[in-house]
């Protein structure tokens, strides 16, 4: 089969699985166009692919689950037995039903999943967790992960008889609620606006950026990163005590796992 294009369909509040995505896409030989949905927007794009398009999509592991946030935009998402390929980062505990879900997503669009890999990386809240990776190693295995994704849909005139079986159980799990909602210090917040521009799930008000919505917020802590005057903040003690948990059940030595 004749390759279109390669499209990357990706949620990355911190810019990670952004980095492992385009890394994948780096050793593909395919011209590609990105869609972004890390930004929230109101109105959903429309993402409608071909059958000779070959997608890549990427997400972050919460609590084990595939982002609602991200799913949101699956609304407009259709394929035509468009092959594609899965990616799952997370932050050294585990990513459980997240790649069975986001690959059960996808398929009941009209994709065909020929490829998934989950990559250990730093956890987003407790960065300490997995400190600096993806690292030289890790980036050796992604790069390879495209490598082999890149044989695969060059040589194959069909993708129908590929089977691609992942981890995951149904029911998936309970998702978790947002644990860390970060605060705004009044007496640094300069209300610019920038934290409620970033915001992937609109929780930050446009009108009064010190206010968050706690039941939209995803705690993905893209506002503590990007905000200049240092007015976001997440409590000490809270997060402490998600230190404290999280060492006892992450493992920074976490190896990829690649399904081909």
């Amino acid at each position: 089969m004749k390759m279109n294009e390669l499209k990357l369909v990706y949620f990355s509040p911190t810019g990670t699985t952004r980095k492992v995505i385009m890394e994948t896409a780096s050793r593909i030989d395919l011209k590609s166009v990105s869609y972004d949905l890390s930004v929230h927007k109101e109105k959903k794009p429309s993402l409608k692919f071909k059958n000779n398009d070959f997608v890549i999509f990427g997400i972050p592991v919460y609590a084990g689950r595939v982002p609602a946030t991200f799913l949101q935009y699956f609304e407009n998402l259709s394929g035509k037995n468009t092959p594609a390929a899965l990616i799952a980062t997370y932050g050294c505990r585990e990513y459980e039903d997240a790649l069975l879900e986001l690959k059960n997503e996808v398929e009941s669009r009209g994709f065909k999943v020929i490829g998934a890999a989950a990559f250990p990386t730093e956890h987003s809240i407790v960065r300490s967790i997995g400190l600096g990776r993806p690292n030289k190693e890790d980036f050796k295995t992604i790069s390879d992960f495209g490598v082999q994704l890149n044989r695969r849909i060059h040589s194959e005139s069909s993708f129908d008889h590929i089977q691609i079986s992942v981890p995951g159980n149904t029911p998936y799990r309970k998702p978790g609620a947002a644990s860390l909602v970060p605060k705004a210090d009044p007496s640094l917040c300069t209300e610019c606006g920038s934290c409620a521009k970033v915001c992937p799930s609109g929780a930050i008000s446009q009108k009064d950026p010190k206010k968050s919505d706690k039941k939209l917020c995803i705690s993905c802590q893209k506002c503590v990163r990007i905000c200049k005057q240092k007015a976001r903040y997440v409590s000490g003690m809270k997060m402490r005590m998600l230190t404290d948990k999280l060492n006892k059940v992450c493992k920074s030595d976490k190896d990829a796992e690649v399904f081909l």
